[in-house]
């Protein structure tokens, strides 16, 4: 009679297995939980830690589920933007529910040579190492050295040389902690004579998350410091130096669809020296900007962007502007520098559309900006705005590469048809 007990409840839990897989979930009735996660595993992690997946899981082991609990938490390891696909399986098994996830890991290390040009003339070479996920953690380490030639008149060829480290949910806490340090050196040459000028930044930034749900989303509140040094060698005077508590807040809220996004991220950032504190002028600056990621019509991978940005700037040293608008990255159909000041804003709307290949898509933008020499001037500012044309290519074996070229022409004074080429 037990034998036959047995028996029984082995054919029904295989049965129950096959058919949670395949439609609705069938209701337990013995003291095994069907609906109760017993296990989550995951596949192809060759380098990524499985903490580093289950942190952003919507559910644990031990905890009871819903039928949409495993697609979101599939969705929400690939938001981390590590992985080139993921897959979800959901098996039945004695002691409850298996979760499998299955993922196929990008590139994550890339020491080459740094090659960068764009429409506005500016090249740059040398070499960097780029490396994501270091530790299998969703640390990222960036390192380079170039020259520059930014075809700034008066200004020669600029070296450069930056370090940058951030390490998200420092010991699985709510804090990540970020480090970046730069060196650029230039000669200038004036009427008066030449000199060279050179720039020198720190920052220590900590961020804590603020938001329940998978902690790469949400509210993050960040709290560190800024230093910056500005010296020259010849008749200039220097800006000297200046230190800067900052704060910062961001949200983000964003699907990752591997070749397109969908959601919105924000931010806004304050930063202020005061002299006399470890600085030898007074400045306050303060940028907020967000972007909202849309998927309309039925058309994979087809998004309409649209992005606002605004700095301000209070004080600070004589004759340096905080703000530029023009060239390959803003305002499109201007020359760089087109526009400079201590007050900006800038609106843009970006239409993207997939031709012939998903990581190959059609780019149409429309941006306007203007400039004020501070910011109680920005409100009384011409507006300046232009239109472009181009292809964006997305290579998704790797994390974070996109670039993008094309024409933009400028509505309102100006030149004529610009070229334009840079990685986003």
């Amino acid at each position: 009679m037990r034998s036959a007990l047995r028996l029984a409840l082995s054919a029904w839990l295989l049965l129950s297995g096959g058919l949670a897989a395949a439609g609705p979930e069938p209701v337990a009735t013995i003291e095994l939980a069907a609906d109760r996660v017993a296990e989550i595993r995951f596949v192809g992690n060759r380098i990524t830690r499985p903490k580093v997946m289950l942190r952003e899981l919507p559910f644990a082991v031990g905890e009871r589920i819903d039928v949409g609990a495993v697609e979101r938490g599939r969705q929400a390891i690939l938001d981390l933007g590590l992985f080139k696909a993921v897959t979800a399986e959901r098996g039945q098994e004695p002691q409850g529910l298996v979760i499998t996830y299955t993922v196929q890991e990008k590139f994550y290390v890339l020491p080459t040579p740094r090659l960068d040009a764009n429409g506005d003339g500016q090249f740059a070479y040398g070499a960097q190492l780029s490396w994501d996920n270091l530790w299998g953690l969703d640390h990222s380490l960036l390192v380079y050295g170039q020259q520059r030639d930014q075809q700034v008149q008066g200004v020669g060829k600029e070296t450069q040389y930056f370090l940058g480290y951030f390490a998200p949910f420092v010991g699985d806490s709510r804090w990540s902690l970020g480090f970046n340090a730069g060196y650029r050196e230039r000669p200038v040459f004036t009427p008066e004579g030449a000199y060279e000028e050179s720039f020198e930044s720190a920052q220590v930034l900590a961020t804590r998350r603020l938001s329940s749900g998978p902690p790469s989303q949400g509210w993050k509140f960040g709290t560190g410091l800024y230093w910056q040094r500005q010296d020259t060698s010849g008749r200039v005077p220097p800006y000297g130096q200046a230190t800067a508590p900052v704060l910062s807040l961001s949200y983000r809220d964003l699907r990752f669809h591997v070749y397109s996004e969908e959601g919105l991220q924000a931010g806004a950032r304050l930063e202020a020296a005061r002299e006399g504190l470890a600085s030898d002028y007074d400045y306050a600056r303060l940028g907020v900007g967000a972007t909202r990621f849309l998927e309309p019509g039925g058309t994979a991978h087809q998004n309409l962007n649209l992005r606002g940005d605004l700095g301000l700037n209070w004080q600070g040293p004589v004759g340096h502007r905080s703000y530029s608008l023009g060239g390959s990255y803003i305002l499109r159909g201007y020359d760089p520098d087109f526009l400079e000041g201590d007050a900006y804003y800038r609106v843009a709307a970006e239409y993207l559309r997939p031709i012939g290949w998903r990581w190959l898509r059609l780019l149409v933008i429309a941006e306007a900006g203007a400039v004020g020499s501070g910011p109680g001037d920005l409100p009384d500012q011409r507006i300046y705005s232009s239109l472009g044309l181009g292809l964006r290519l997305r290579l998704p074996a790797f994390v974070n590469f996109e670039v993008e070229a094309g024409v933009a022409l400028p509505l309102s004074g100006g030149g004529g048809l610009r070229v334009f080429g840079s990685r986003v």
